[in-house]
């Protein structure tokens, strides 16, 4: 009898826990399928899947601050100088406009100096409403500068959107410049450029330090020559030129201003004729941006920007 009477609990408690677990499995299931279905909707889980898909970027080491390159400069052949930002511990969200006039452009890449910064994002936005991401969640060291980036469209870009922050050091802000280099024959005495802003095509950009004089060598992208003219164009703050200079493929220079003169932002300099119409290789000249500047002083330096027509 009592024999009897264990193996009838042991049946009991067996069914007990078999019921216990189907039941446990009912209650699951409904939660498992919400989870499934919130992971389609949930911000958070598609931010952490973007992150796992960041796009990464190789770089190498550019000039200091210091050095013999100034700041703002190129050191490759053809790049444009887009614009430069000063960025902070806290997260910034920039936009740096571009448009139409400047050209069409096949890559970009970053140039960073004195600290390191952390891009969460940069896209390009271009005329036509389309958008090209081309970082997220990169790191970049200070004094380094990004392989090239492909550009995804050929159209005209709008502006670039940025949003950054520096690491918090004893270096304190850091410096960001965008670059861009043209597409082929957009310089060329019959390329697309000559369409666009009266035949002016923009030859090379620099941003002009205000603590003593820079000496420039701005290098020119690929061009068959053909310029008959030159002009300067300054944006954001004043700056004193005290030479200004073209020097061809041949070797041969040009030297179109050897007077010290200052030159008010949004007014220029030119245009002035060229002595030749060969291939260019390099702006050369010797500016800085005016302490006291009195017509328009929106930044600590000014962007100065090189234009030549056909």
């Amino acid at each position: 009898m009592m024999a009897r009477l264990i193996v009838a609990v042991m049946a009991v408690l067996a069914a007990a826990g078999l019921s216990g677990a189907t039941a446990a499995d009912v209650a699951l299931a409904p939660m498992a399928r919400t989870l499934e279905a919130a992971r389609g909707f949930s911000s958070v889980i598609q931010a952490q899947a973007r992150r796992r898909r960041s796009r990464s970027v190789a770089t190498r080491r550019t000039a200091p601050d210091d050095s013999e390159t100034p700041a703002g400069q190129a050191t490759s052949n053809g790049e444009v100088l887009f614009g430069a930002l000063s960025v902070g511990f806290l997260v910034d969200r920039d936009i740096i406009p571009v448009g139409p006039e400047i050209g069409k452009f096949e890559r970009v890449r970053l140039r960073v100096l004195r600290n390191d910064i952390y891009i969460s994002d940069l896209t390009a936005v271009y005329e036509d409403g389309k958008t090209d991401t081309l970082l997220q969640d990169t790191q970049i060291s200070s004094n380094r500068k990004t392989a090239w980036i492909p550009l995804q469209h050929s159209g005209f870009i709008k502006e670039f959107r940025l949003v950054y922050r520096s690491r918090p050091s004893y270096k304190g802000r850091a410096r960001v410049e965008v670059f861009g280099e043209y597409t082929d024959g957009w310089l060329g005495p019959d390329g697309e450029g000559r369409r666009y802003n009266d035949g002016w095509v923009l030859l090379g950009t620099d941003t002009a330090g205000s603590i003593g004089f820079d000496r420039v060598k701005i290098p020119v992208g690929r061009n068959e020559g053909g310029f008959r003219q030159l002009r300067v164009s300054v944006k954001d703050r004043d700056i004193t030129m005290k030479r200004l200079a073209v020097v061809y493929a041949d070797g041969t220079k040009d030297d179109i201003e050897t007077d010290r003169m200052r030159i008010a932002a949004d007014v220029g300099y030119g245009p002035v004729d060229l002595e030749q119409d060969g291939a260019i290789k390099e702006i050369q000249a010797i500016w800085r941006s005016r302490a006291f500047a009195t017509s328009k002083r929106t930044r600590a330096y000014a962007t100065v920007q090189v234009w030549g027509k056909h």
